[in-house]
């Protein structure tokens, strides 16, 4: 009998030293202090995010005058590579396989019909490599009256499609797998981890209205960020439009309507940070209150960037990277590409003035490398920044808007960002 209790004994005791084990274990990864006070680690994620990619169908251009035209006196992307680049990136998400692919809006160049089923053959393409693929439309994608067929020197007016169309021709990219949609825009929750989620905001339903968030699907935000934070679910924010004033430079038309209601939900509810494109500048920019927002630069524009995001445990990482080898013949084209557009505009500024070359040059450097988010690669000159600054344009803003910048970020570039919790 002595035995026996004593067995019993040993046995109790072992139970509880494995309940205590099992109570250490469980509680492992888990966050005991913090905004995330209560949530586990995510589990190590890669995510993309590709924005702006602007794609026409080849059947939509014959490479005529006008298409040359319009694309030389554009906002510096490089069309006429238009199939290699967004080919590019399709084959080198399949050859690395991140986990899932966010593409953030202006799918399209000018939102036609063929455009959208060609592009969206791409996209199936990634998704068929067991990538999951989550979509959302820019204001470049419901267009009326400005989808076209370039031919020659002139052009002609194609169908474009509406959110009815959008749902069938990418429903798979995200909103049908959805975990919750809103009935009233193409807003959804995409789940990537069991506890990380996408919040994708759409601004853009209505064709000929694209940049307001609307109360209702404000409301479905909250609804879903309140869900994610009983759930202990981390969350992204993906909007087209920016959320946060990057600079006084980008302000008008960048923001979208009803912006500071959202951004005060995602300061509420601990969101880890809101991805968007719009603007073709590479950039992050910090709330008053520490939020961030990170917007990629377009995969059109040199130096053709995608986002890649890597979540590890408590903490996730960002870094732009090109899309195509620098030393390529393509890459090195539309960097001459967006620099010559930039030196054209600087020149025509200056146009009579005995220093319009180097002012021109010294502008086509500095717009070029601030696009591409690296303002720590600028070449300041004193002299010429003096020059400027007895013009009557809008450069010496600029520039002392980038200088006020750097000061207040200590010269860093916009290409990566760490954050832990």
């Amino acid at each position: 009998m002595k035995k026996r209790i004593i067995t019993i004994g040993i046995l109790l005791v072992a139970f509880i030293i494995a309940g205590v084990i099992m109570f250490n274990y469980d509680r492992e990864g888990i966050i005991e202090e913090g905004p995330y006070a209560g949530y586990g680690n995510i589990e190590e994620a890669n995510v993309w995010l590709v924005t702006d990619t602007h794609y026409i169908a080849p059947s939509l251009t014959d490479g005529g005058e006008y298409f040359h035209r319009m694309v030389d006196n554009g906002d510096g992307k490089y069309m006429y590579a238009c199939e290699e680049i967004n080919d590019a990136f399709v084959a080198r998400a399949i050859n690395e396989k991140p986990d899932a692919i966010i593409v953030s809006g202006d799918l399209t160049f000018n939102g036609a019909y063929e455009s959208h089923v060609a592009f969206a053959e791409k996209l199936q393409e990634i998704k068929d490599a067991g990538i999951q693929v989550i979509a959302i439309q820019g204001n470049h994608d419901f267009t009326e009256k400005r989808a076209a067929k370039f031919v020659e020197d002139t052009y002609e007016l194609v169908d474009s499609i509406d959110a009815t169309q959008y749902l069938d021709i990418y429903g798979d990219f995200g909103i049908d797998d959805a975990i919750a949609r809103d009935e009233t825009s193409l807003s959804y929750v995409a789940e990537i981890k069991p506890n990380l989620r996408v919040l994708v905001v759409d601004v853009n339903t209505v064709r000929g209205m694209p940049g307001i968030l609307t109360s209702s699907t404000l409301d479905f935000a909250e609804k879903q960020l309140k869900k994610a934070q009983d759930d202990k679910a981390y969350v992204i924010g993906v909007t087209h439009q920016n959320l946060l004033e990057h600079s006084e430079l980008t302000s008008y038309g960048m923001m979208f309507i009803n912006n500071d209601r959202l951004l005060e939900l995602y300061e509420s509810y601990n969101v880890l940070l809101n991805l968007s494109g719009h603007m073709h500048i590479q950039h992050i920019k910090e709330s008053e209150n520490g939020f961030v927002e990170i917007a990629t630069g377009a995969l059109m524009t040199a130096p053709n960037y995608y986002g890649k995001l890597t979540f590890k445990k408590h903490g996730l990482s960002y870094e732009a990277v090109p899309v195509l080898d620098e030393d390529s013949e393509t890459a090195k084209a539309a960097h001459k590409f967006l620099w010559s557009n930039a030196y054209r505009q600087g020149s025509a500024l200056v146009e009579g003035n005995i220093d319009q070359d180097d002012l021109a040059t010294y502008f086509a450097d500095f717009n070029t490398n601030y696009i591409a988010g690296r303002p720590d690669l600028i070449k300041w000159d004193s002299d010429l920044d003096a020059k400027w600054e007895k013009t009557n344009t809008f450069v010496p803003t600029y520039l002392k808007v980038v200088k006020d910048e750097m000061d207040a970020t200590g010269g860093s570039d916009f290409v990566h960002y760490d954050k832990t919790w």
